[in-house]
């Protein structure tokens, strides 16, 4: 063997021992950091297991989710209409058509085990929680679509003079927006807000036609409790974890390459791919989602007035490029949260503008001020989530103003949220800075 080719072998075992100490050295690190990460999350009492945070099976005379999907499917065999009846238009030009679309028995016998469904005490759909963010969830849209149909059913009960049933409908609606409560999906989580918002906008248009009795309005206040607190949507940052982000992290590498879409060429994304999927860069990208997604549920569980918003933007912003999992995974957290401290507000005023009218009832006024309320309808001062302050109430002629400050945490008198045709129309820097209140005037008569 001449000495030139034992140079190059010289050589080529340097540089592969090298190499093997190089990522010997680096395995060791990341491992460290992935166990740091772990044990953060252990010292902070967050959930470790799927068994964890996943709904406890629940006996099917409880369950209510079996007569929703007998109700769905008794509304899909009428075609796709009822996904189509929306509150926001009603009413409009399909008014007559909705009006003979719920006089169909089928339509009659399924809002009944909608009724019956929204009795149970217990809601709870099987769902493949094995599979990640794979995971179907056919259910979501279709209670929404509920939730709108239940919306329109007690406008029409209201326009025919029927207040007494629009009530027990609105009644019905909020207990089908809480069946999500215990399913700890993020997207659950975010439809069971928007599905409350339907049922409530309806619930502050017919107090200013017909308020509810007392017991109807304690009722109300009662169920409404379920939405005045942050537990579930906090909760969801833990099932992301558990079961989104740690099921990318046990897949085969071969399942990964497809996330590498910018190298469209096969071969350079197998190639590229085995490099930015070895071992030691998938510890470096897993303890980087742990810490951040770790920071996000602290960031989640800290009340809105006391949190700097701009913090959810700058644990986004922390996350390094090469992460790829982090920026594909992580939600929108500062968007999440304003999501979940609007619920919250919204669900303090309608409880508390409930419980003024209750007030009214029994002393025939309304209190000069929320402390001075009877404690049997209003038993704690309601805080605002976005100041932590008292809302604010002010009488006006003989009926109210309620409100919470809203996202931009700054009292802007009371000024409404514009509707959705006119925030359509504001520049991109008015609509984001959001000068208006979230709002409930109530008119007494």
């Amino acid at each position: 063997m001449n000495a030139k080719l034992l140079k190059v072998l010289k050589r080529t075992t340097i540089v592969v021992i090298c190499l093997v100490v190089i990522y010997t050295v680096v395995l060791i690190v990341s491992g460290i950091k992935l166990s740091n990460a772990y044990a953060a999350l252990k010292k902070s009492g967050r959930p470790m297991t799927a068994e964890e945070i996943i709904p406890k099976q629940v006996p099917d005379k409880d369950n209510a989710s079996l007569l929703y999907k007998s109700a769905v499917l008794l509304l899909k065999s009428g075609g796709d209409f009822w996904k189509e009846v929306t509150p926001d238009e009603f009413p409009g030009t399909n008014h007559d058509a909705v009006i003979k679309f719920l006089a169909d028995k089928k339509v009659v016998t399924a809002l009944d085990l909608i009724k019956e469904a929204a009795d149970k005490p217990a809601c709870r759909y099987d769902l493949d929680y094995a599979k990640g963010p794979s995971m179907l969830l056919p259910h979501v849209s279709e209670l929404r679509s509920i939730a709108r149909l239940l919306a329109v059913r007690a406008k029409i009960e209201a326009e025919r003079g029927d207040y007494e049933n629009a009530w027990k409908t609105i009644v019905i609606g909020y207990k089908t927006a809480d069946a999500l409560r215990n399913e700890p999906i993020l997207i659950s989580q975010l439809v069971r807000a928007v599905m409350f918002r339907i049922i409530d906008q309806v619930t502050h248009d017919l107090v200013n036609v017909s308020p509810p009795s007392d017991i109807q309005a304690e009722v109300i206040i009662n169920i409404l409790k379920a939405f005045t607190d942050d537990e579930m949507m906090n909760r969801t940052m833990d099932s992301e974890r558990i079961l989104m982000g740690e099921w990318c992290f046990k897949q085969p590498r071969a399942e990964l390459f497809p996330l590498l879409e910018w190298r469209s060429v096969p071969v350079v994304q197998k190639v590229s791919g085995s490099v930015i999927f070895c071992k030691p860069i998938l510890q470096f990208m897993h303890a980087s989602y742990l810490v951040t997604i770790n920071n996000m549920t602290t960031f989640m569980k800290s009340p809105y007035w006391e949190a700097d918003v701009s913090d959810g933007n700058k644990i986004v912003g922390k996350i390094p490029g090469w992460d790829i999992f982090s920026n594909m995974l992580l939600p929108a957290i500062t968007a999440v949260k304003e999501k979940q401290a609007t619920i919250m507000a919204r669900a303090r005023i309608t409880q508390t503008g409930l419980g003024l009218l209750c007030h009214k009832l029994t002393h025939n006024k309304f209190p000069l001020t929320l402390s001075e309320c009877d404690p049997k309808f209003l038993p704690i001062q309601p805080v605002d989530p976005f100041s932590g302050k008292p809302l604010i109430y002010k009488q006006e002629g003989n009926g109210l103003i309620l409100y919470s400050i809203g996202e931009n945490m700054k009292d802007d008198g009371g000024k409404p949220e514009p509707t959705y045709a006119i925030r359509s129309k504001m520049s991109g820097k008015e609509a984001q800075e959001k000068v208006w209140d979230i709002v409930w005037k109530i008119e007494s008569k």
